[in-house]
C-alpha cells in the first residue's frame, strides 16, 4: 500500500463497533481518510512507511477512539531498500454498523 488509491474507496461517514477483550464494546465514527485507513486495516495489515502518511490517521484512531492498532517493526525491506519498516496491524475487533450519507 503506497497511495490513497490503494486503500478502500470508502470515505462517507460510518459507524463502527470496536470490541477488545475485557472491555465493553464501543461505537466510533470514521470518515474520509480515517475511514479509508480503518477499512484497510480491517482487510489486512498496512505498510507503515507508505507515502500517504498513515500515521496521521492511525494515531487518532488509537488515541481518540481507543482502537488497538500495533506497529510491528521489521528490518531489511529488499523491495524499497529501507533498513527498518513497520506494519500496522489491527488488534481490536472492528465491524461496520452503518453508513450514512451527508447532505451536500
Amino acid at each position: 500500500m503506497y497511495r490513497w488509491a490503494d486503500l478502500p474507496n470508502l470515505t462517507t461517514p460510518a459507524l463502527y463497533r470496536v470490541t477488545d477483550p475485557g472491555q465493553e464494546p464501543r461505537k466510533i465514527y470514521a470518515s474520509k481518510h480515517k475511514r479509508q485507513v480503518l477499512e484497510g486495516l480491517m482487510r489486512s495489515p498496512l505498510y507503515a512507511a507508505s507515502y500517504c502518511r498513515l500515521s496521521d490517521q492511525v494515531l487518532p484512531l488509537r488515541r481518540d477512539d481507543g482502537v488497538n492498532i500495533e506497529c510491528k517493526m521489521y528490518r531489511g525491506d529488499a523491495e524499497t531498500g529501507r533498513q527498518k519498516y513497520g506494519i500496522y496491524v489491527l488488534v481490536s475487533q472492528v465491524e461496520l454498523i452503518s453508513e450514512r450519507e451527508v447532505a451536500a
